[in-house]
This record gives C-alpha cells, sequence and structure tokens, in this order.
C-alpha cells in the first residue's frame, strides 16, 4: 500500500473520530495548540535573552511574542476551544475580504450585473460573519466540519489516482 493511501485512511479514520467524538477531538486539538504555543513561547523567550546585548530592540518584541504565546497556549489548555477559536478568526477574516471586494465593487464596477455580483459577494460577507460567530459558540460545528473535511480528503486520496497511475493507465 503506497503512502497516499495510507493517508487517505488515516484521514478517514480520523474525519470519524472528530465526527463521532467532537468534544474530545476539540479537546485534544486545544491541548495540542496550548501545549506548542507554550513550549514555543519558552523557546522565544530564551532565545530573545540570547541576543539581548546584540539588538535590543529585537529582544524585547521577541520576549513579548513569547509571553503572548505562554498566555494564549495557558489559555487554550485551560479554557479557549482552539479550534473554534482559530477557525472563528478565519472566518472573520474572509468576512472582511468578501465585505471590502464587495463594496468596492458595488462603487467601482460598471454595469448592472457587475453590481449584483458585488452586491452577492457582500451578502456572502455578512453571511460569513455569523458563520464566524456560530464557530466560535459551537466548538462541536467546528470538529464536524473538519471531520467531514478529512474524510472527503481521504475518500479523494482513495480514489482519485496520482499522477503516475494516471500516467500509466493513459498509456
Amino acid at each position: 500500500m503506497d503512502l497516499k493511501k495510507l493517508l487517505g485512511l488515516l484521514f478517514i479514520i480520523l474525519g470519524l473520530i472528530f465526527i463521532i467524538y467532537p468534544m474530545f477531538s476539540a479537546a485534544a486539538v486545544s491541548l495540542i495548540a496550548g501545549i506548542s504555543l507554550i513550549v514555543f513561547g519558552f523557546a522565544a523567550i530564551i532565545d530573545g535573552f540570547s541576543i539581548l546585548s546584540m539588538m535590543a530592540h529585537i529582544t524585547a518584541i521577541e520576549i513579548l511574542l513569547g509571553i503572548c504565546s505562554i498566555m494564549l497556549g495557558i489559555l487554550f489548555i485551560y479554557s479557549i476551544d482552539a479550534l473554534s477559536f482559530i477557525v472563528g478568526i478565519q472566518f472573520y477574516l474572509i468576512a472582511f475580504v468578501l465585505i471590502l471586494i464587495g463594496l468596492i465593487g458595488i462603487f467601482s464596477r460598471p454595469g448592472t450585473i457587475a453590481k449584483i455580483g458585488s452586491l452577492c459577494i457582500l451578502i456572502l460577507g455578512i453571511l460569513t460573519i455569523f458563520l464566524a460567530a456560530y464557530s466560535i459558540a459551537q466548538p462541536l460545528f467546528v470538529a464536524v466540519l473538519v471531520g467531514v473535511g478529512l474524510i472527503v480528503d481521504g475518500v479523494i486520496l482513495l480514489v482519485v489516482p496520482s499522477f503516475d497511475e494516471a500516467k500509466a493507465i493513459e498509456g
């Protein structure tokens, strides 16, 4: 069995775990993200102090980044669901971009059809804000979405032939 098929099976299994046990999955992601951020924070602080004599302004930024990472890591471990938080932030960023593109298109594009298309993009951006708020409030929603995404990607890895296989089939 090649690596692609093995990854496909692994993605499907992980996706099923995310869907069947969404609270456990979200908690595991938060724990892993929290521990990673705490380790990164300590490494940044140590690195900041190691270059203290050479670049004081970089040192201050690195130590501050390390402290913020440690605090965010502790929050992810004890309070905030990292998965829904990160996905929610991404949805907010996407919503901001969609709203901005929609508004620019409404005011700058010529023609009725172009303005209607820009209005649709603006409405999609506004709907994305609600999706972001819902995903931050409901960690189960995000865990199930990630599970579905993993299963779809796993099935694609299992079913779709690789480039080499497609060349061999073609002749």
